[in-house]
């Protein structure tokens, strides 16, 4: 495990960090991530109408698999995260998917020594590859992209590092429209940030060249690419 991702893993699996995280993370009307992931299960269904294998990466409460395996009804879901706090709130949000979701804890960057399996049709991911140096970013795509089947979806909802005078812009702008936390716990970020064309890199030296941001807000992005079909 890489010496960043250690740090990070070691942070979630504090239960009382996590529980705090998870009750401040907005819910409903308030949760602005909802449609970036909507918008996500729309782009897949375009070209992808019925995938058969989603996996979650770092998955959380498991909001963005819940988001895909509604999509698509057909689809089994495979959930991953280090932090045993985030798999028992999982199991209960996800619980009525049944038998269609299966979980397993273990680290992001390494997907495979945690028994992720490969031939996914979608591979997702949210709001946690910004713990990760650039050199760990890349390694972590090619390892993800490596467990698509022809054609799969790499897709990831997280936030980037912008230029100095645009973070500072951001950070005040988006009080206004309710995207500020503050009962939220704080947890240690390696600064700067991945860039937007840290992650693009990424996805290109995965083998992914079908690629986009799909989405943009503030500093997060939805990029979305989709792997060769050999």
């Amino acid at each position: 495990m890489p010496d960043m991702s250690r740090t990070a893993a070691a942070v979630w699996s504090d239960p009382d960090f996590a529980t705090a995280w998870l009750d401040a993370d907005p819910q409903g009307e308030h949760d602005l991530l909802a449609l970036p992931r909507l918008i996500a299960a729309r782009v897949v269904a375009e070209v992808t109408p019925r995938p058969q294998l989603v996996v979650d990466v770092a998955g959380g409460s498991g909001k963005f698999l819940g988001v895909m395996l509604d999509a698509f009804p057909g689809a089994r879901g495979v959930w991953l995260d280090a932090s045993e706090t985030m798999l028992d709130r999982a199991r209960i949000d996800l619980a009525r998917f049944g038998p269609r979701v299966t979980f397993t804890v273990g680290d992001m960057t390494e997907l495979r020594a945690s028994g992720v399996p490969g031939g996914a049709d979608v591979v997702v991911t949210s709001r946690a590859s910004h713990h990760l140096d650039r050199a760990e970013l890349h390694g972590f795509y090619r390892e993800a992209t490596g467990l698509l089947a022809g054609g799969g979806w790499m897709v990831n909802l997280d936030h980037i590092g912008p230029a100095d005078v645009w973070d500072k812009r951001y950070r005040s702008v988006r009080r206004s429209f309710g995207a500020y936390r503050p009962s939220a716990p704080s947890h240690h970020h390696n600064y700067p940030l991945p860039s937007a064309e840290d992650h693009l890199d990424g996805y290109r030296a995965a083998g992914v060249e079908d690629l986009d941001i799909a989405w943009k807000a503030f500093y997060t992005c939805l990029f979305m690419g989709r792997a060769p079909q050999g």
